[in-house]
Protein backbone atom coordinates (compact mmCIF):
# COMPACT_ATOMS: atom_id res chain seq x y z
CA UNK A 1 0.00 0.00 0.00
CA UNK A 2 1.25 3.46 -0.85
CA UNK A 3 -0.17 6.86 -0.01
CA UNK A 4 1.52 9.30 -2.35
CA UNK A 5 1.39 12.77 -0.83
CA UNK A 6 3.34 15.29 -2.91
CA UNK A 7 1.57 18.02 -0.94
CA UNK A 8 3.23 17.10 2.39
CA UNK A 9 6.50 18.02 4.07
CA UNK A 10 7.42 15.89 7.09
CA UNK A 11 9.18 18.02 9.72
CA UNK A 12 11.69 16.29 12.02
CA UNK A 13 14.78 17.00 14.08
CA UNK A 14 18.25 16.07 12.94
CA UNK A 15 18.46 13.34 15.58
CA UNK A 16 15.25 11.71 14.37
CA UNK A 17 16.42 11.87 10.74
CA UNK A 18 19.86 10.46 11.64
CA UNK A 19 18.40 7.45 13.45
CA UNK A 20 15.78 6.92 10.75
CA UNK A 21 18.47 6.89 8.04
CA UNK A 22 20.64 4.48 10.04
CA UNK A 23 17.76 2.04 10.57
CA UNK A 24 16.55 2.37 6.98
CA UNK A 25 20.07 1.51 5.81
CA UNK A 26 20.31 -1.43 8.22
CA UNK A 27 16.91 -2.88 7.32
CA UNK A 28 16.88 -1.97 3.62
CA UNK A 29 13.50 -0.22 3.63
CA UNK A 30 11.54 1.91 6.11
CA UNK A 31 8.45 -0.32 6.05
CA UNK A 32 10.00 -3.47 7.47
CA UNK A 33 8.76 -5.29 10.53
CA UNK A 34 12.35 -5.40 11.80
CA UNK A 35 12.74 -1.61 11.73
CA UNK A 36 9.40 -1.13 13.45
CA UNK A 37 10.18 -3.76 16.09
CA UNK A 38 13.60 -2.25 16.77
CA UNK A 39 12.00 1.15 17.39
CA UNK A 40 9.41 -0.43 19.69
CA UNK A 41 12.22 -2.14 21.63
CA UNK A 42 13.94 1.23 22.13
CA UNK A 43 10.66 2.88 23.17
CA UNK A 44 9.98 0.18 25.77
CA UNK A 45 13.53 0.36 27.08
CA UNK A 46 13.25 4.14 27.48
CA UNK A 47 9.89 3.85 29.25
CA UNK A 48 11.31 1.26 31.66
CA UNK A 49 14.03 3.67 32.77
CA UNK A 50 11.66 6.64 32.88
CA UNK A 51 13.14 8.53 29.92
CA UNK A 52 10.06 10.05 28.27
CA UNK A 53 12.12 12.14 25.84
CA UNK A 54 13.99 9.10 24.52
CA UNK A 55 10.72 7.16 24.20
CA UNK A 56 9.21 10.04 22.19
CA UNK A 57 12.33 10.12 20.01
CA UNK A 58 12.01 6.46 19.03
CA UNK A 59 8.25 6.78 18.51
CA UNK A 60 9.03 9.64 16.12
CA UNK A 61 11.62 7.54 14.26
CA UNK A 62 9.02 4.80 13.83
CA UNK A 63 6.32 7.30 12.78
CA UNK A 64 8.66 8.83 10.20
CA UNK A 65 9.52 5.38 8.85
CA UNK A 66 5.84 4.55 8.48
CA UNK A 67 4.75 7.86 6.93
CA UNK A 68 7.77 8.37 4.68
CA UNK A 69 7.76 4.71 3.70
CA UNK A 70 4.17 5.09 2.49
CA UNK A 71 4.78 8.43 0.78
CA UNK A 72 8.40 8.46 -0.37
CA UNK A 73 7.64 11.32 -2.79
CA UNK A 74 7.02 13.70 0.12
CA UNK A 75 9.71 16.11 1.18
CA UNK A 76 11.32 16.10 4.63
CA UNK A 77 12.43 19.18 6.55
CA UNK A 78 15.31 18.38 8.89
CA UNK A 79 16.23 21.14 11.34
CA UNK A 80 15.00 23.72 8.82
CA UNK A 81 16.71 22.18 5.78
CA UNK A 82 14.48 20.78 3.05
CA UNK A 83 15.39 17.33 1.73
CA UNK A 84 13.75 15.80 -1.33
CA UNK A 85 15.37 12.44 -1.87
CA UNK A 86 13.12 11.69 -4.81
CA UNK A 87 12.92 14.09 -7.77
CA UNK A 88 9.49 15.45 -8.61
CA UNK A 89 7.60 13.09 -10.92
CA UNK A 90 5.47 14.48 -13.74
CA UNK A 91 2.54 12.19 -12.91
CA UNK A 92 1.97 13.99 -9.58
CA UNK A 93 0.84 17.54 -8.89
CA UNK A 94 3.29 19.25 -6.58
CA UNK A 95 2.04 22.46 -5.02
CA UNK A 96 4.62 25.20 -4.42
CA UNK A 97 6.69 24.53 -1.29
CA UNK A 98 4.98 27.40 0.54
CA UNK A 99 1.59 25.70 0.06
CA UNK A 100 2.53 22.20 1.15
CA UNK A 101 1.20 20.90 4.45
CA UNK A 102 3.92 20.69 7.12
CA UNK A 103 3.45 17.62 9.31
CA UNK A 104 5.53 17.66 12.49
CA UNK A 105 6.70 14.24 13.63
CA UNK A 106 7.96 14.47 17.21
CA UNK A 107 6.74 11.28 18.89
CA UNK A 108 4.70 13.27 21.39
CA UNK A 109 1.58 13.73 19.27
CA UNK A 110 -0.14 11.43 16.78
CA UNK A 111 0.76 12.04 13.15
CA UNK A 112 -2.16 13.67 11.37
CA UNK A 113 -2.02 14.27 7.64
Amino acid sequence: MKDYRPDVIFVVSGEIWRDFCALREAWGHPLTVGLSDECITYVRRAIRVGDAAKAAHWRAVRDLATQYGLSWISAVEVDGTLIQEEPEHSIFRYPPLSQRKRVVIDGRNPVSI
